[in-house]
């Protein structure tokens, strides 16, 4: 006799082959431009890593990026805020288990170190440490078994939605604008500090091309040039869009857009009546899209046969299935002890380190620690910078009902705002914009390869066609089909049941089939 003649089918199983972190250190032996004034007194030295190309290139994973190092300072006589900043760049390669089709990579940079110190009125020391916490997804294709014929052969069906094939794409541009301080603003003197960041406003798709449009927000702070004047702060929104070529997408799928903006420039020029009112930007922007559309499935999850001992090769496996993208803004309010009496604040900024996200009883959170910097003013009129960590945690979605979830998300600071509560005491007010594809983890058993051994025939009695069992509340119609070597459709058809699972203590007839 012939082995049984088995169907196959493709799904797409989603695997994590890299979760690690690297590191690099940054030291910069600074000597302040002619230009700048002499340093008074050091306020703050930063280190803002940002990633601007990542790409897998055969079994590794390359990653270039730049380390945006700044110093701000008081200035010698006039006590200006001052700021000077030099970019250095790095490159880090990580090595991949094996080559992967289509991966997704996730990079995020923070600044776990940072020390300065003023050498003498025109030479800074700075040292730091800067990690990338580095995640690849691989969505492998992998054959399995949906059923079969032939040998006695008996397939159990497994009904699942799942991520078919996902689709990638990404584009990188540069964006040039003049933008104008408002009227009641005085001229630009030189640029102290910036944030920036771009949220999609629009997405439509089309075949194999995503049409983004998005929001960029450009917060700046800047010394007027009256070395007397207080910093001001100012903030511009400049629309954009762009046409990014992702192969194989429709407008059925659901596609997940993020903008990350890799470099900003900002250089002041006069006005018609010669004050710095312009600045000239160049913005340079990655547009990264992923579109992913579920897909109901029939597979063979076990197997066995009436007839023969059979051999069954099975393998666990999981895929995705996409539940949203989640594009959530969230606030946080906290309270800080600002150490020393404050008498005005000028700016406030945030960034937010390392998120992790945990899952719990249907509810999402993530936790994280929101660095907060202040440009404070004392009683006594000299400028201060108060540097806080605030460990953060925050529900995002709840009312799941998902198992497992798998949630890598990308985590912005859109605006930090700033109270006075008293002469030692802030609030900061922080909006956070939490975005990326939201996936319930689906785990399985998928088959291989059946076949049956034909040297190993199961014992049947000639004289018994049907059988009783008495079974309980919640057993399986498959198991008790499986141990008496029949079909459990037989079994299903010949007690007129409807659902597999059995609802309540019962007696079946089970028929024992040939084939």
């Amino acid at each position: 006799m012939s082995q049984p003649t088995l169907s196959q089918d493709t799904v797409y199983l989603s695997e994590i082959v890299l979760d690690t972190s690297v590191e690099q250190s940054v030291e910069l032996d600074y000597f302040l431009p002619d230009y700048c004034p002499n340093i008074f007194k050091l306020l703050k030295t930063s280190i803002t890593p940002v990633i601007q190309s990542q790409k897998a290139a055969g079994s590794q994973v390359v990653l270039d990026g730049v380390a945006v190092v700044r110093a701000i300072y008081l200035a010698e006589d006039t006590g200006r805020v001052c700021c000077v900043a030099q970019n250095v760049p790095f490159s880090k390669t990580v090595e991949l288990p094996g080559e992967c089709q289509n991966p997704i990579i996730s990079a995020v940079p923070r600044c776990y170190f940072v020390s300065g110190r003023a050498v003498n009125q025109r030479r800074l020391d700075i040292r730091g440490g800067v990690s990338c916490k580095v995640r690849v997804c691989c969505q492998k294709a992998q054959p399995v078994i949906t059923g079969g014929s032939g040998g006695g052969m008996q397939f159990h069906p497994l009904r699942i939605s799942m991520c078919g094939p996902r689709k990638t794409g990404s584009k990188a541009f540069v964006v040039n604008e003049d933008l104008e301080l408002g009227a009641a603003k005085p001229p630009f003197g030189s640029l102290l500090g910036y944030s920036c960041t771009a949220v999609p406003s629009d997405i439509k798709l089309i075949a194999n091309k995503v049409i983004c449009k998005a929001d960029l927000s450009l917060h700046i702070l800047y010394q007027p040039e009256e070395d007397s004047a207080k910093p001001e702060t100012m903030e511009f929104s400049i629309p954009i869009s762009q046409i990014a070529d992702v192969p194989g997408v429709t407008e059925d799928d659901l596609c997940a857009v993020r903008f990350l903006v890799s470099g900003v420039s900002i250089e002041p020029r006069p006005d018609e009546d010669g004050s710095n009112r312009i600045l000239n930007c160049e913005f340079t922007v990655s547009c990264f899209c992923t579109a992913d559309q579920n897909q109901d499935v029939i597979l063979a999850d076990d197997a066995y046969s009436t007839q023969y001992e059979a051999n069954v090769s099975t393998r666990p496996a999981a895929a995705d299935r996409l539940i949203q993208d989640a594009d959530l803004t969230v606030m946080t309010r906290n309270a800080i002890d600002s150490g020393s009496a404050v008498s005005s604040v000028c700016d406030a900024w945030a960034s937010f380190g390392e998120a992790s996200v945990q899952y719990s009883e249907g509810t999402l959170s993530l936790n994280g620690n929101l660095e907060v910097s202040v440009l404070c003013i004392g009683t006594d009129g000299v400028p201060f910078i108060l540097d806080k960590t605030i460990p953060t945690e925050l529900k995002l979605l709840t009312g799941l009902s998902a198992e497992e979830i798998s949630f890598f998300p990308c985590v912005e600071v859109l605006s930090c705002g700033y109270a006075i509560l008293s002469e030692t005491s802030l609030e900061i007010r922080a909006e956070l914009r939490v975005s990326g594809p939201v996936y319930e983890k689906c785990r399985f058993t998928a088959i291989t390869d059946a076949a049956v051994n034909e040297d190993s025939p199961r014992e049947k009695d000639p004289l018994c066609a049907l059988r009783i069992c008495y079974a309980e509340e919640g057993d399986d119609v498959w198991d008790i089909a499986k141990s008496y070597s029949t079909s459990m459709a037989a079994v299903m058809e010949e007690n007129s049941l409807e659902e597999e699972r059995l609802p309540a203590r019962t007696m079946l007839l089970i028929p024992l089939i040939d084939g």
